[in-house]
């Protein structure tokens, strides 16, 4: 791995498994902690014994394991209130909680089948309890070192469990790592929060066993850099500026411990929990490098791109299914190494494997890279789609259209891949006619697969959003509403730990038009998610073509003759410009000569007009899914 401080050269093996690594809810219970396997192989790799404690996993099983999937996808801080009792109980704010948050409350009951009550009992006696219950159920005495992963709603669970260990077992070193302790927000909670020794900060596959070999020798002095710690009193933090850029060097993940939890949990009569495993194949954003999104708060210190090879991947992937005993994968790369496309997916393709991967990318993919990637086991994937509106797009600085990402939409839904993708509103300029623009789309991609949500953007620490407000003319008024109600401001600095922040913007758009867009998006949730699902394709006979329509009320069949037929067919795989589709009906069409060509305007007019054809800059998409299957 790369090397920014001394290596100390010691054999570790005799020291036995004297470093515990823990992750607490809410992180998902359906896979594995890829921080926790990453770090665990990793140190292992250099001798070191490591065991992971999965107490999300535990605590799943605990409550059940649909209701604890669904918090975990709760917003306003649910799970980080519903474990908060033990360190924030004297928080003035902290019993008003359910009434200020009443209905995500009421969402999570309804969603999950329990009673508002049974949530709060949650809180009020199951939390503490299962603390309690994981202080007690490991000898943490025999560790010299116990690591806390610490992302979105883990953290408070993650404190108070580490300051129990903390009290009873006061000569542990209690380290804390994760998305929720980068930069500035680690600096403070490592001062609020004096039970915490270390903070890694950023990445830290070199940094963190490094400390742990200075723990274990007792020589807790020269603390590498990207480690917060206290000396004489003073809070101490240099910065790593070296970033992981040696992949290859790198163990794949170690997942040995959280399937023998599982395991034993089957043995007890779980059900729910399928093997899926995480795996990283590349870090930061190629994208980002030149174009940050404006709203992406994600790669807070490390946007610079790395990727393991198509090779390595594969070789790994296949030693983890092999290992694990599962097909299923979710790379958890913000954005794929489009090397990977051919280079990964192409060569599973030829191995006519039968993998189920979820996988993030941009959505400027074309036909034959959808395709590939379905070949090769992508079952279901994140484009970043975001809008339809190329205002919007432009505004977010997404580098795609919305021609590209229809085109996603159209090819994903015909080679079966499954797409979690949102409309995001809500930006500074933003207008009526954006959402106009979108209302007028929609109707003609009812048989594609509409948006998991619409609802407004969220202001997310590193965002250029938060970085430069007044550039984009956005005011900060604070953080989250939900920090408040968590933890006790008197102790902890709000705005130094919040992710999200509160904020305003002289916002252009009627709200009636942003009410209508989303009643919209909703009804064609409805229908596509419906027995009577919407579809349009067309079949192709020796010299016409028939369209199938059923995005209307009734559903319609209609015959087109040349050069109609033509203009379809042509302009299905990928966009076409006039002068491409003139071009193309003078050498291949049905007619050559020039009067019979004249009328290609009123052709595409006619086609457009009954939404069969999409246009944008004057370029032509085909919006119905051909029949047959080979294309």
């Amino acid at each position: 791995m790369d090397s920014t401080a001394p290596e100390l050269m010691t054999d570790f093996r005799s020291f036995g498994t004297r470093v515990a690594l823990v992750t607490m809810p809410f992180s998902y219970s359906k896979f594995p902690s890829i921080q926790l396997g990453t770090l665990s192989a990793l140190l292992k790799s250099q001798g070191i014994g490591a065991k992971t404690y999965h107490f999300n996993l535990q605590f799943a099983h605990q409550i059940g394991i649909p209701l604890y999937e669904i918090l975990c996808e709760k917003r306003g801080l649910f799970g980080e209130w519903l474990f908060s009792a033990l360190l924030f109980r004297d928080n003035p704010k902290h019993d008003q909680y359910p009434q200020i948050f009443k209905p995500v409350f009421e969402d999570t009951a309804k969603e999950a089948g329990c009673s508002i009550g049974y949530l709060e009992e949650i809180a009020r006696t199951i939390a503490p309890q299962f603390l309690t219950w994981a202080l007690t159920t490991v000898d943490w005495d025999q560790y010299d070192v116990v690591g806390f992963t610490s992302t979105f709603d883990q953290n408070v669970a993650s404190l108070s469990l580490a300051k129990l260990i903390k009290d009873v077992y006061p000569d542990i070193r209690i380290v804390f790592g994760g998305a929720n302790f980068d930069g500035e927000m680690g600096l403070e909670q490592f001062r609020a929060f004096r039970w915490i020794d270390y903070v890694v900060s950023g990445e830290g596959e070199h940094p963190f066993p490094q400390l742990v070999k200075r723990i274990l020798l007792k020589q807790e002095t020269d603390i590498p850099p990207g480690i917060v710690h206290r000396k004489d009193g003073t809070i101490c933090f240099m910065p790593n500026e070296h970033l992981v850029t040696k992949f290859d060097q790198a163990p794949p993940p170690d997942y040995d411990d959280f399937f023998a939890e599982l395991d034993q949990l089957d043995r007890q009569g779980s059900t729910g929990l399928n093997r899926i495993l995480l795996y990283e194949g590349s870090r930061g954003c190629w994208w980002g490098e030149k174009h940050h999104c404006t709203f992406c708060g994600l790669n807070a210190q490390a946007m610079d791109f790395r990727a393991k090879s198509p090779a390595q991947v594969a070789s790994e992937l296949e030693y983890l299914s092999s290992r694990y005993d599962t097909c299923r994968f979710r790379l958890v790369d913000n954005i794929i190494d489009m090397k990977y496309v051919d280079g990964l997916f192409g060569q599973l393709a030829q191995r006519h494997v039968d993998l189920d991967v979820f996988m993030e990318t941009k959505s400027n993919l074309t036909k034959s890279q959808i395709q590939t990637l379905a070949h090769g086991g992508v079952k279901c994937m994140q484009p970043g789609i975001e809008s339809l509106s190329q205002a919007q797009l432009k505004e977010m600085d997404k580098g795609v259209s919305p021609l590209q990402n229809i085109q996603c939409l159209k090819w994903s839904r015909y080679y079966n891949i499954d797409l979690s993708w949102n409309i995001l509103l809500g930006f500074p300029l933003e207008t009526n006619a954006d959402y106009q623009r979108q209302m007028e789309i929609i109707p003609s991609l009812l048989h594609l697969q509409p948006p998991e949500s619409t609802s407004k953007l969220w202001l997310e620490r590193f965002s250029p959003y938060y970085k430069w407000p007044e550039r984009y003319g956005i005011r900060l008024t604070g953080p989250g509403l939900a920090y408040g109600y968590v933890y006790d401001e008197r102790t902890v600095d709000l705005n130094k730990i919040a992710y999200d922040f509160e904020y305003d913007i002289d916002w252009k758009v009627d709200p009636r038009v942003y009410d209508d867009l989303v009643r919209l998006v909703r009804e064609w949730k409805e229908r596509y998610h419906s027995h009577n699902r919407p579809f349009l394709f067309f079949s192709k006979a020796l010299s016409y073509l028939t369209v199938y329509d059923g995005r209307g009320e009734r559903p319609t069949s209609e015959r087109f003759d040349e050069p109609y037929a033509f203009i379809l067919e042509f302009c299905n795989d990928q966009p076409k410009t006039v002068e491409q589709i003139r071009k193309g009906l003078q050498e291949n069409g049905p007619v050559t000569s020039d009067e019979a060509i004249l009328p290609l305007a009123d052709a595409l007019q006619v086609l457009t007009g009954k939404r069969l054809l999409y246009e944008e800059n004057r370029r032509f998409f085909t919006l119905a899914l051909p029949v047959n299957p080979h294309r």
